[in-house]
């Protein structure tokens, strides 16, 4: 009897055993399949799991991958409700990562969901609080981003401090997606309406889709084509911004579809009908309410999800059974086909390529002329800038020895002869108060008389220049200068350095001959291979007509200098809505 019990009981753990593998094996299968966003085959597996046979982990790993499935479908109530539940499996369990991600993730769905009544706040306050106690760099990434667009709307030159602290926690790691995606955050914020500069957007928004491109993220370009076809909407520029939202329309999407379809159709109506195409903007409002009713219908959407789930999975069954019996087959045809199908194509593309390079070698040989002509022109230029830089440099040197010279030297004797008459004056509080003056001005010789060199020569470096630089520029109550700097952890070229604080310095001039600003930001942000300045001020801003200024360095010789390097420079600026000026230079 003891022995009959022994082996139903080794049975049994052996189903348990079995069993419980078989379900991990099919919550791993949902996890890729929503990271994948599959949405079909998504759907099966949920459908597959049984959530009343899973221990206490599987059920809290199940209700996460469920959430995240239905935020893919734009489904975001049931979204909501699993990840709480799964927060609250993970809490008994003592996951506190586990708790912490859902937190990010229940935040960043509230934030996108419109006219939402749930209050994030406790949530990113949680996660918040995780992040700098574990001081994970991704962590605070994901919570700066998340600060960033919480305060879009209501103060967004304060989330784009957030959202440009994020990006350099991201940088750090070398999260080079999650880093684009935060560009892709601070263009849209540029853009708002209450920043409106609509080139640094452009510029970030591009940034953002090189490394998209890169990785081949069609998904993520979609959403770049979006961002950019709003901002040629704003510049009214409406046949680039039809051609920027086809473009995202044709992307297949599997994340979002539907929100995402929604959005760019209402902007394809926008701009037709501001081009007068009445026909076509009738077309897309049409559209758009198709996908604003599927978006509406949450009940009916789940009762159809239900149905479809089921059908498709005795449907697959069906086509996987005759599906076999064919496949030898139609694999050998397909390869015997495609053999043909490569030599005609090879042979035929051998014969235009031969063409083409003969084509291509007469066309290379004028632009080879046509290149050194322009080389010549720009090395003419670039001399000449060099050349008025190293007179400005020699001016200054030559000013500041002659006021330490000749006027320090006369201010230092008139001191001595001043004193002599001390013995002979009976009106002595006049005598301090213009002895007090005297060393007033001697100290404001020798401070002109130094101002040359500013920190950058030496062992001090651009950043302590910068910093320097700002301190003595701030005047209380009239301009503040703030310096923020990023990743500026080593020392570049002596020359390289000399260049741009001599470009900083002059565009804070600007700011203060010019902008009529009262705040001016100087980000400086180093990354491996590429230093960023971005000079921003809150002044008057100016066109190209009214930007006439002719002295100091220039604008234009500012640019020619850094294209030298192979750098660029950037210049958004709008009547009353400040000057961003920026600058990429390859290291």
């Amino acid at each position: 009897m003891k022995k009959n019990i022994k082996i139903i009981l080794f049975l049994a753990a052996i189903f348990i055993v079995a069993f419980s593998f078989g379900q991990n094996r099919e919550l791993n299968l949902l996890k890729k399949n929503v990271q994948l966003a599959n949405i079909d085959s998504s759907k099966v597996i949920i459908s597959q799991i049984d959530s009343q046979q899973l221990n206490l982990y599987q059920k809290a790993d199940f209700a996460y991958w469920k959430a995240n499935f239905y935020k893919l479908i734009n489904d975001d109530d049931v979204a909501f409700e699993n990840y709480l539940q799964s927060k609250k499996y993970y809490i008994e369990l003592d996951s506190l990562l586990k708790v912490a991600k859902i937190n990010i993730e229940i935040t960043s769905l509230v934030l996108a969901m419109k006219d939402s009544k749930i209050d994030y706040h406790n949530f990113l306050s949680e996660f918040l609080k995780y992040a700098k106690t574990s001081n994970d760099k991704q962590l605070l990434s994901e919570g700066f981003m998340q600060l960033g667009k919480s305060l879009y709307d209501s103060n967004p030159n304060h989330a784009k401090q957030y959202f440009f602290k994020a990006l350099s926690e991201s940088e750090a790691i070398g999260n080079e997606v999650y880093s684009a995606r935060i560009m892709q955050n601070i263009g849209a914020t540029y853009a708002s309406d209450k920043i409106l500069k609509l080139d640094s957007a452009l510029l970030f928004y591009d940034k953002a889709m090189h490394v998209y491109k890169k990785r081949n993220l069609k998904e993520y370009m979609s959403y770049i084509y979006i961002n950019r076809g709003v901002v040629y909407n704003k510049q009214k520029k409406y046949e680039n911004a039809i051609v920027s939202f086809l473009k995202a329309d044709s992307v297949t999407v599997n994340e979002f579809k539907n929100k995402n379809k929604e959005i760019i159709y209402g902007y394809l109506a926008t701009a037709y009908k501001e081009i007068g195409d009445y026909k076509k903007a009738v077309e897309y409002m049409d559209r758009q309410k198709v996908y604003l009713d599927i978006l509406g219908e949450k009940e009916q959407q789940k009762a159809i999800i239900e149905i479809d789930t089921k059908y498709r999975t005795a449907e697959k069954e069906k086509e996987n059974i005759a599906l076999r019996g064919v496949i030898f087959q139609n694999k050998i045809v397909l390869i015997v086909v495609s053999i043909i199908l490569l030599l005609s194509v090879l042979i035929g593309f051998l014969a235009f390529k031969n063409i083409q390079n003969k084509k291509k070698i007469i066309e290379q040989k004028k632009e080879i002329e046509v290149t050194n002509l322009v080389n010549q022109l720009n090395e003419n230029q670039l001399n000449e800038i060099d050349k008025m830089l190293e007179v400005q440099d020699k001016e200054r040197q030559k000013i500041a020895d002659e006021l330490h010279d000749n006027l320090g030297s006369l201010l230092a004797t008139l001191k001595i002869n001043f004193e002599t008459l001390s013995h002979f004056e009976t009106n002595l509080p006049l005598f301090d108060k213009t002895n007090q003056l005297i060393d007033e001005a001697y100290k404001e010789v020798r401070n002109i008389a130094h101002l040359k060199n500013t920190g950058v020569i030496g062992k001090e470096g651009l950043l302590v220049a910068i910093k320097k630089m700002a301190t003595k520029m701030t005047v209380p109550n009239k301009i503040i200068f703030n310096v923020i700097p990023s990743g500026l952890n080593k020392r570049i070229d002596n020359t390289v350095e000399l260049l741009l604080f001599r470009i900083i310095q002059e565009l804070a001039t600007n700011c203060i001959k010019h902008a009529q600003a009262s705040e001016v930001n100087i980000y400086i942000n180093q990354y491996d291979n590429e230093i960023n300045v971005m000079v921003e001020d809150n002044g008057k801003g100016f066109t190209k007509e009214t930007n006439k200024t002719t002295d100091g360095i220039g604008l234009k010789n500012m640019e020619r200098k850094i294209e030298q390097l192979s750098g660029s420079f950037t210049i958004d600026s709008k009547l009353g809505k400040g000057t961003t000026i920026i600058i990429d230079l390859p290291l």
